[in-house]
Protein backbone atom coordinates (compact mmCIF):
# COMPACT_ATOMS: atom_id res chain seq x y z
CA UNK A 1 0.00 0.00 0.00
CA UNK A 2 2.82 2.39 0.90
CA UNK A 3 4.49 1.73 -2.46
CA UNK A 4 1.25 2.45 -4.27
CA UNK A 5 0.86 5.74 -2.37
CA UNK A 6 4.40 6.81 -3.29
CA UNK A 7 3.84 5.87 -6.93
CA UNK A 8 0.59 7.84 -6.97
CA UNK A 9 2.30 10.92 -5.53
CA UNK A 10 5.05 10.71 -8.16
CA UNK A 11 2.53 10.42 -10.98
CA UNK A 12 0.58 13.40 -9.65
CA UNK A 13 3.74 15.53 -9.67
CA UNK A 14 4.56 14.68 -13.29
CA UNK A 15 3.28 16.76 -16.24
CA UNK A 16 0.36 15.31 -18.19
CA UNK A 17 2.63 14.58 -21.16
CA UNK A 18 5.99 15.53 -22.64
CA UNK A 19 6.51 18.92 -24.26
CA UNK A 20 6.43 19.24 -28.04
CA UNK A 21 8.67 21.13 -30.47
CA UNK A 22 6.50 23.33 -32.70
CA UNK A 23 7.58 23.75 -36.33
CA UNK A 24 4.36 25.01 -37.93
CA UNK A 25 2.63 28.27 -37.06
CA UNK A 26 -0.71 27.21 -38.56
CA UNK A 27 -3.33 27.40 -35.84
CA UNK A 28 -0.90 28.81 -33.27
CA UNK A 29 -2.80 30.73 -30.58
CA UNK A 30 -0.02 31.50 -28.10
CA UNK A 31 1.57 34.91 -27.42
CA UNK A 32 2.95 36.80 -30.40
CA UNK A 33 6.30 38.56 -30.19
CA UNK A 34 5.16 42.15 -30.83
CA UNK A 35 8.13 44.38 -31.65
CA UNK A 36 6.15 47.22 -33.22
CA UNK A 37 7.29 49.55 -30.43
CA UNK A 38 10.84 49.34 -31.88
CA UNK A 39 10.46 50.53 -35.49
CA UNK A 40 13.80 52.34 -35.65
CA UNK A 41 17.36 51.10 -35.81
CA UNK A 42 18.43 48.49 -33.30
CA UNK A 43 18.44 49.15 -29.58
CA UNK A 44 21.45 47.39 -28.07
CA UNK A 45 20.62 46.27 -24.56
CA UNK A 46 20.67 43.46 -22.04
CA UNK A 47 17.32 44.71 -20.75
CA UNK A 48 15.04 44.27 -19.02
CA UNK A 49 12.67 45.67 -21.66
CA UNK A 50 8.90 45.41 -21.38
CA UNK A 51 7.22 44.28 -24.60
CA UNK A 52 3.50 44.28 -25.45
CA UNK A 53 1.50 41.32 -24.19
CA UNK A 54 3.19 41.15 -20.80
CA UNK A 55 6.52 39.86 -22.15
CA UNK A 56 9.83 40.97 -20.62
CA UNK A 57 13.03 40.74 -22.66
CA UNK A 58 16.44 40.18 -21.08
CA UNK A 59 19.77 39.08 -22.52
CA UNK A 60 23.13 37.89 -21.28
CA UNK A 61 24.77 40.53 -23.50
CA UNK A 62 24.36 44.30 -23.67
CA UNK A 63 25.13 43.95 -27.38
CA UNK A 64 21.99 41.95 -28.11
CA UNK A 65 19.47 43.77 -30.26
CA UNK A 66 15.81 44.74 -30.44
CA UNK A 67 14.42 46.53 -33.47
CA UNK A 68 15.13 46.81 -37.19
CA UNK A 69 18.43 47.04 -39.02
CA UNK A 70 20.92 44.97 -40.98
CA UNK A 71 21.43 41.64 -39.22
CA UNK A 72 23.43 39.12 -41.24
CA UNK A 73 22.84 35.39 -40.89
CA UNK A 74 25.46 34.54 -43.52
CA UNK A 75 24.13 31.64 -45.62
CA UNK A 76 20.68 32.16 -44.09
CA UNK A 77 20.49 35.61 -45.65
CA UNK A 78 19.85 38.74 -43.61
CA UNK A 79 17.03 40.75 -42.05
CA UNK A 80 16.79 44.49 -42.64
CA UNK A 81 13.08 45.31 -42.58
CA UNK A 82 11.75 42.73 -40.11
CA UNK A 83 11.87 43.78 -36.43
CA UNK A 84 13.70 41.16 -34.37
CA UNK A 85 15.31 40.29 -31.09
CA UNK A 86 18.78 38.86 -31.73
CA UNK A 87 21.79 37.68 -29.78
CA UNK A 88 25.21 39.28 -30.06
CA UNK A 89 27.21 36.11 -30.48
CA UNK A 90 27.33 32.33 -30.50
CA UNK A 91 27.18 31.95 -26.72
CA UNK A 92 24.71 34.70 -25.78
CA UNK A 93 21.14 33.99 -24.74
CA UNK A 94 17.88 35.93 -24.85
CA UNK A 95 15.10 35.22 -22.37
CA UNK A 96 11.45 36.16 -22.81
CA UNK A 97 9.55 36.04 -19.53
CA UNK A 98 5.76 36.04 -19.46
CA UNK A 99 3.68 37.88 -16.86
CA UNK A 100 1.60 34.71 -16.54
CA UNK A 101 2.56 31.20 -17.63
CA UNK A 102 1.49 30.35 -21.17
CA UNK A 103 0.63 26.97 -22.65
CA UNK A 104 2.89 27.45 -25.68
CA UNK A 105 5.17 30.01 -27.28
CA UNK A 106 6.60 30.31 -30.77
CA UNK A 107 7.98 32.88 -33.20
CA UNK A 108 9.63 33.28 -36.57
CA UNK A 109 13.27 32.25 -36.08
CA UNK A 110 16.56 31.86 -37.87
CA UNK A 111 20.28 31.68 -37.06
CA UNK A 112 23.65 32.17 -38.72
CA UNK A 113 25.10 29.41 -40.89
CA UNK A 114 28.53 29.23 -42.54
CA UNK A 115 29.77 26.24 -44.53
CA UNK A 116 26.50 24.46 -43.92
CA UNK A 117 26.81 24.50 -40.13
CA UNK A 118 25.81 26.96 -37.38
CA UNK A 119 28.40 29.66 -36.80
CA UNK A 120 31.06 28.57 -34.33
CA UNK A 121 29.40 25.14 -34.21
CA UNK A 122 27.29 26.52 -31.36
CA UNK A 123 23.89 24.88 -31.69
CA UNK A 124 20.84 27.17 -31.89
CA UNK A 125 18.79 26.05 -28.89
CA UNK A 126 15.34 27.01 -27.62
CA UNK A 127 14.26 26.13 -24.08
CA UNK A 128 11.16 26.53 -21.93
CA UNK A 129 10.99 26.81 -18.13
CA UNK A 130 8.12 26.58 -15.67
CA UNK A 131 7.09 29.03 -12.96
CA UNK A 132 9.69 27.54 -10.59
CA UNK A 133 12.50 27.89 -13.11
CA UNK A 134 12.62 24.17 -13.80
CA UNK A 135 13.40 23.12 -17.37
CA UNK A 136 10.35 21.89 -19.28
CA UNK A 137 12.11 21.13 -22.54
CA UNK A 138 15.11 22.15 -24.61
CA UNK A 139 15.56 21.62 -28.35
CA UNK A 140 18.57 21.89 -30.67
CA UNK A 141 16.99 23.39 -33.79
CA UNK A 142 19.87 22.40 -36.07
CA UNK A 143 19.49 18.75 -35.06
CA UNK A 144 15.69 18.57 -34.94
CA UNK A 145 14.28 21.31 -37.18
CA UNK A 146 17.07 23.03 -39.14
CA UNK A 147 16.43 26.38 -40.80
CA UNK A 148 17.86 27.13 -44.26
CA UNK A 149 16.89 30.11 -46.38
CA UNK A 150 19.14 29.21 -49.35
CA UNK A 151 20.37 32.79 -49.29
CA UNK A 152 16.92 34.40 -49.20
CA UNK A 153 16.57 37.49 -47.01
CA UNK A 154 13.84 38.22 -44.44
CA UNK A 155 13.36 34.45 -44.13
CA UNK A 156 12.18 33.26 -40.71
CA UNK A 157 10.53 29.92 -39.98
CA UNK A 158 8.17 29.24 -37.09
CA UNK A 159 9.69 27.40 -34.15
CA UNK A 160 8.39 27.07 -30.61
CA UNK A 161 7.50 24.86 -27.67
CA UNK A 162 4.16 23.55 -26.40
CA UNK A 163 4.35 22.68 -22.72
CA UNK A 164 1.60 20.06 -23.11
CA UNK A 165 -0.05 20.94 -19.82
CA UNK A 166 2.95 22.54 -18.10
CA UNK A 167 2.79 26.35 -18.11
CA UNK A 168 5.75 28.13 -19.69
CA UNK A 169 6.95 31.06 -17.59
CA UNK A 170 10.09 31.84 -19.58
CA UNK A 171 11.49 31.00 -22.99
CA UNK A 172 15.19 31.14 -23.89
CA UNK A 173 17.02 31.27 -27.22
CA UNK A 174 20.78 30.77 -27.41
CA UNK A 175 23.65 30.03 -29.80
CA UNK A 176 24.58 30.74 -33.42
CA UNK A 177 23.38 34.37 -33.50
CA UNK A 178 19.79 33.20 -33.15
CA UNK A 179 17.01 35.71 -33.85
CA UNK A 180 13.23 35.80 -33.42
CA UNK A 181 10.32 37.88 -34.67
CA UNK A 182 6.55 37.91 -34.67
CA UNK A 183 6.74 37.47 -38.45
CA UNK A 184 7.56 34.20 -40.15
CA UNK A 185 7.57 32.48 -43.53
CA UNK A 186 4.94 29.74 -43.59
CA UNK A 187 6.09 28.07 -46.81
CA UNK A 188 8.51 28.43 -49.69
CA UNK A 189 6.58 29.29 -52.86
CA UNK A 190 8.10 27.72 -56.03
CA UNK A 191 9.32 30.03 -58.78
CA UNK A 192 7.22 30.08 -62.02
CA UNK A 193 9.75 27.82 -63.74
CA UNK A 194 9.48 25.36 -60.87
CA UNK A 195 5.68 25.36 -61.17
CA UNK A 196 6.01 24.56 -64.90
CA UNK A 197 8.32 21.65 -64.18
CA UNK A 198 6.01 20.40 -61.43
CA UNK A 199 2.95 20.49 -63.71
CA UNK A 200 4.87 18.77 -66.50
CA UNK A 201 5.90 16.08 -64.02
CA UNK A 202 2.30 15.50 -62.99
CA UNK A 203 1.34 15.22 -66.68
CA UNK A 204 4.06 12.64 -67.29
CA UNK A 205 2.95 10.57 -64.30
CA UNK A 206 -0.68 10.73 -65.52
CA UNK A 207 0.26 9.62 -69.03
CA UNK A 208 2.31 6.73 -67.66
CA UNK A 209 -0.60 5.57 -65.49
CA UNK A 210 -2.98 5.71 -68.48
CA UNK A 211 -0.61 3.58 -70.57
CA UNK A 212 -0.34 1.04 -67.76
CA UNK A 213 -4.13 0.82 -67.44
CA UNK A 214 -4.44 0.33 -71.22
CA UNK A 215 -1.85 -2.46 -71.15
CA UNK A 216 -3.67 -4.24 -68.33
CA UNK A 217 -7.00 -3.99 -70.21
Amino acid sequence: MRILMIAGALLASMPASAAVLLTNGTGYTGPVLDLSAFPGFYTFTAGPVSLPGGITYTSTSAGSVIGTGGYSLNENGSVATTPIVGTNGTTDAITLTFANPVSAFGAGMSYAVIGGVPVGSNAPVISAFDINGALIASYDLEALAPIRSNGANEFLLFRGIDGQGTGIKSFTMSGAFIIASGSFTSAVVPEPASWAMLIAGFGLVGATMRRRRAAIA
